[in-house]
């Protein structure tokens, strides 16, 4: 009868090992996995950033004119309004295969000064990932050929 009673006893400690790492198990796993999403945000915040910059870059390399802007940057205007989708690592991609999408529409302002809202949001809606507003003076010579 004793030796059935420390079989027992030994049964039920590993018993109790076992739901002690499953527990530890299951909290590494989810500590993972938030690492890992927090990770995957990061990464598409940043990419994003990178493109806004790139648009405002380009933007200033064409003087404020939004039609030079698609040859630079891959795109394609409508109704005064650029757009360009980027795949999943951040390649320019076709309308239909996008998962983000990066605006730019241009307004003037008073004293020769154009401003440009950059933004880049996923394609099926919700909160823009990036935004960048970034005004550029065109001079007297470029309003007057604009005229």
């Amino acid at each position: 009868m004793k030796r059935l009673s420390r079989t027992r006893l030994f049964l039920l400690e590993m018993l109790v090992n076992l739901l002690v790492f499953c527990v530890g198990a299951a909290i590494c796993l989810m500590t993972l996995s938030r690492a890992y999403s927090l990770s995957a945000s990061s990464r598409v915040s940043t990419q994003a950033q990178r493109v806004v910059q790139n648009a405002a870059m380009a933007f200033r390399a064409t003087d404020g004119e939004l039609a030079e802007m698609p040859s630079l940057l891959s795109g394609r205007m409508e109704d005064d309004v650029l757009h360009i989708w980027y795949s999943q690592d951040w390649q320019p991609v076709a309308e239909a295969d996008g998962i983000y999408c990066l605006t730019v529409s241009v307004k003037p302002l008073e004293n020769h000064v154009r401003q440009a809202q950059i933004t880049v949001s996923p394609v099926q809606g919700g909160q823009p990932v990036a935004e960048l507003s970034v005004c550029e003076y065109v001079g007297t010579a470029a309003k007057e050929a604009d005229g």
